[in-house]
């Protein structure tokens, strides 16, 4: 049977049909207009609308999609939230901005979105990677996806359709993990761009160390803050934003509290107009709020440290009190990554040490105690991991002379009868394997005094 039609629209045919979907204040009906391709789906859409209407769903946000919504979501619902800290914020609108503004799923009606479309998009990115414009060669490139990005996308993704919801523009969150797979490499093999915390391992050996606390003796009446970050850093192992964000209340005698973390983030005034701040937040995770030890004969070189700050604060015409940072420039202020990052620069090249990002110290650290015994659990809790894999994965780390110490182990299994002539001269006195901490305190004590 030919379709009929009974109305034409820039030279278009439809079937035209209405239906009475209200009334408004006086009582007098409502009526909506449908324009099908022919009489049997003008009667789909009817039906599609009412059931939408009886499920209580917003009628008038239908043709909205994924993009528009998410931009309403981000700068008209979650900008001004004093519930919503910037660095979340900055996280979603880059996450919308770099991949959801102009892309497939962004187009998708959020009345309409079901999982597949975004499954299928995710995969895209994991396999084939970001379509970005390099502008050194004008060229457009692929930039791989890392699994936990894809998962980080996911979960902006989750909150959006969350809101969606409790607005009525869906019944479902297409979203949600019992819904989606993160792809990935279940076998466990690495992401090559997957820049998470201990992917590349950049530990300092030995020689290098010992070079590096030569070079930050203690000079009283000197300005002493580089000298006394990178020293705390190395019996510690602080992330360079916790580094930074330590404030005087949370250094006691021969603990620091790792409270907050200073980060440079974008602040958002409209959603075309923002700056960057450098802002005190809270740790990247819950187990990151920890308490960290450290040698007791460090303490006084902290309390003499701390004396002189007092001093440089009221020199500035300020008050030098507990929620002070310990760290600032010389007119008080927080110390910014990049400059940071130029003065460790320059440090390594005066030392003449091979370059290695900051990151390298917290790096030594971990692997330091490892080497020499320490419980990995007792690592995981001072380095603030959210689990041990991340320990496992990124600190267990020998360097190559352990490894063939490791396999002399077994000596004795293949030639029992030379086992009493096997020299322990280069071997760890037993007191390593019972007090890791203490042994590796006593070797920076010893560099640190020497």
């Amino acid at each position: 049977m030919a379709k009929k039609y009974n109305c034409t629209i820039n030279g278009v045919q439809y079937f035209k049909k209405s239906k009475v979907v209200g009334h408004d204040i006086n009582g007098k009906p409502l009526r909506k207009y449908f324009y099908g391709d022919g009489e049997k789906d003008a009667n789909r859409q009817i039906e599609e609308y009412m059931n939408k209407l009886k499920s209580g769903l917003n009628v008038n946000v239908e043709a909205l999609t994924v993009e528009q919504a998410m931009h309403q979501w981000l700068f008209d619902v979650r900008l001004h939230s004093k519930n919503i800290k910037s660095a979340s914020f900055e996280k979603d609108e880059c996450n919308y901005r770099n991949y959801i503004k102009g892309s497939t799923i962004g187009s998708i009606h959020v009345q309409d979105a079901v999982s597949l479309p975004f499954q299928r998009y995710y995969n895209e990115l994991y396999t084939k990677g970001l379509k970005v414009y390099n502008k050194n060669t004008k060229q457009f490139e692929y930039k791989k996806v890392s699994s936990n990005k894809i998962f980080d996308i996911n979960k902006t993704l989750r909150a959006f359709f969350t809101y969606c919801i409790k607005e009525h523009y869906t019944l479902n969150n297409p979203c949600t993990l019992s819904n989606i797979e993160i792809p990935g490499n279940a076998d466990g093999e690495e992401d090559d761009t997957d820049e998470e915390e201990g992917n590349n391992i950049q530990a300092f050996n030995d020689t290098e160390l010992q070079t590096i606390i030569d070079n930050l003796k203690y000079k009283p009446n000197q300005d002493n803050t580089f000298k006394v970050m990178l020293l705390l850093d190395i019996v510690t192992g602080l992330r360079s934003g916790e580094l930074r964000g330590l404030k005087k209340k949370f250094v006691e005698q021969n603990i620091v509290k790792i409270r907050n973390t200073l980060k440079r983030i974008k602040v958002f005034e409209t959603p075309s107009k923002y700056h960057y701040e450098t802002k005190l937040i809270k740790p990247k995770s819950d187990s990151s709020i920890r308490n960290v030890n450290f040698p007791t004969d460090f303490s006084l070189i902290m309390e003499q440290y701390l004396q002189e700050q007092e001093l440089k604060w009221k020199n500035n015409g300020l008050k030098f009190d507990d929620d002070s940072l310990i760290f600032t420039t010389k007119n008080c202020t927080p110390i910014e990554v990049s400059n940071f990052r130029r003065a460790w620069q320059r440090f390594l090249k005066r030392v003449n040490i091979e370059y290695k990002k900051f990151h390298s110290i917290r790096d030594t650290y971990a692997t330091k105690l490892i080497r020499l015994g320490a419980n990995i659990t007792t690592v995981k809790e001072l380095l603030g991991h959210s689990s041990i894999t991340i320990t496992e994965k990124y600190y267990v780390f020998v360097f190559p002379e352990d490894r063939a110490e490791t396999a002399n182990l077994l000596n004795n299994l293949i030639l029992p009868e030379t086992h009493n002539n096997i020299s322990l001269e280069n071997n760890l006195p037993k007191e390593v394997y019972m007090f890791p901490m203490q042994v590796y305190y006593k070797l920076l004590q010893f560099f640190l005094t020497n």
